[in-house]
């Protein structure tokens, strides 16, 4: 599980995505905040967050589709 959220948020508080972090019972999850960002971090962002944003989503999505899946 990977959460994006950006730190100046008015729609959607922050602490929500942290809450939703801490109680998700999965060990494999992620929590990227950034800072100064508002609800929509991949518009109307600096380039350099929206970047930043899309460079965490690939590099997440890059460990989770290179993992060994057992099969039963």
């Amino acid at each position: 599980m990977i959460i994006l959220h950006g730190e100046a948020d008015l729609v959607t508080d922050p602490t929500v995505s942290k809450a939703l972090y801490e109680k998700a019972s999965s060990s494999d999850k992620k929590l990227c905040l950034y800072k100064d960002s508002c609800h929509a971090i991949l518009e109307g962002e600096p380039d350099e967050t929206i970047f930043q944003v899309l460079s965490d989503i690939i590099s997440w999505l890059d460990e989770h589709s290179s993992k060994e899946i057992p099969i039963s």
